[in-house]
């Protein structure tokens, strides 16, 4: 039996943890994500912890999944937005401090598909689209079973086509981008709306105790209308986007995760009357651990995804 380590990264917290053969987390940690205290304190935290899970298994190898811009060529973050990476060999200094063990990294959306592809809802499928639906949109894409990077290792920002050219100007230049409409983000905005719209609502009733991307989810199963009306056009606006790519890559299957994906049927009940007749959507099963265990699938001999 071969075991491996996948680190994945996060903008509060770290997890690290042993795969073995079968895909199994044997062992896992989470850490705190210290950014107040820079890339260091971080990298250090990783290689503690890597070293004190290696202490228990014979490991082959290591796979770390970021956010951010990933160099996985030369094994470096070349930016990360929310964390304090800048052009960070993350992937030699773990090697270096673990005994010369291969270290590869990866965008951590690339890692939660691998980790789907090998244990999880499109594991039978080799052409995938994965959507990541958070506080933004996310993606990466697979083709013939192995990852599309791109140029500069900068494809599946999926959340970053227009859909609206009258819509707002996004962060990343273009205007009306999928992600304003269609994020957790955009599904908080549309239930505060509809609250405010409605105050003796049970939409509104339930916002009052603090409002974020679940709330029109709970209130709808508690039979409020308004909040299955907010769901209605949130299914549709997420439809939106699901439609252009099936168009685009024709794809086996689209996979959806992130916080808004962990509703599983009940999102899926709202997006399937918007969606194309042949589309193929589902959500993840391995939820928050697909990533950890992408990323350790980078390491041999399974680096084939590279």
């Amino acid at each position: 039996m071969n075991y491996r380590i996948g680190v994945d990264i996060g903008g509060t917290s770290i997890k690290i943890g042993v795969v073995d053969d079968n895909f199994k987390i044997c062992e896992k940690a989470a850490i705190p994500t210290l950014t107040e205290h820079g890339s260091d304190a971080i990298v250090f935290d990783i290689i503690d912890t890597c070293k004190r899970l290696a202490a228990n298994y014979p490991i082959v190898g290591i796979g770390i999944g970021s956010a951010g811009a990933i160099d996985p060529v030369n094994g470096m973050i070349l930016g990360a937005g929310n964390l304090p990476f800048k052009n960070e060999p993350i992937a030699a200094r773990v090697s270096k401090s673990l005994g010369g063990l291969p270290v590869i990294i990866d965008n951590d959306a690339n890692c939660a598909l691998i980790g789907e592809h090998a244990a999880g809802v499109c594991r039978d499928f080799d052409d995938v689209i994965m959507l990541t639906i958070g506080t933004g949109i996310g993606g990466a894409i697979m083709i013939g079973g192995k990852i599309y990077r791109g140029n500069n290792f900068r494809a599946g920002e999926l959340g970053h086509f227009t859909i609206d050219i009258h819509g707002e100007k996004c962060e990343c230049g273009l205007y009306g981008c999928y992600e304003h409409y269609a994020s957790a983000k955009a599904l908080v905005k549309m239930t505060l709306r509809a609250a405010k719209a409605a105050p003796d609502s049970l939409l509104a009733n339930y916002s009052k105790s603090g409002l974020d991307g679940k709330t029109a989810f709970t209130a709808a199963a508690a039979g409020c209308p308004i909040a299955r009306e907010v769901l209605s056009e949130y299914g549709r606006m997420l439809s939106v986007g699901i439609n252009s790519i099936l168009k685009v890559f024709r794809p086996d299957i689209i996979v959806l995760s992130g916080s808004i994906a962990r509703e599983g049927k009940t999102l899926l009940d709202y997006i399937s009357p918007w969606l194309l007749p042949d589309a193929v959507v589902k959500t993840t099963l391995l939820d928050g651990d697909g990533g950890l265990i992408g990323a350790s699938l980078l390491a041999k001999p399974y680096n084939d995804y590279i």
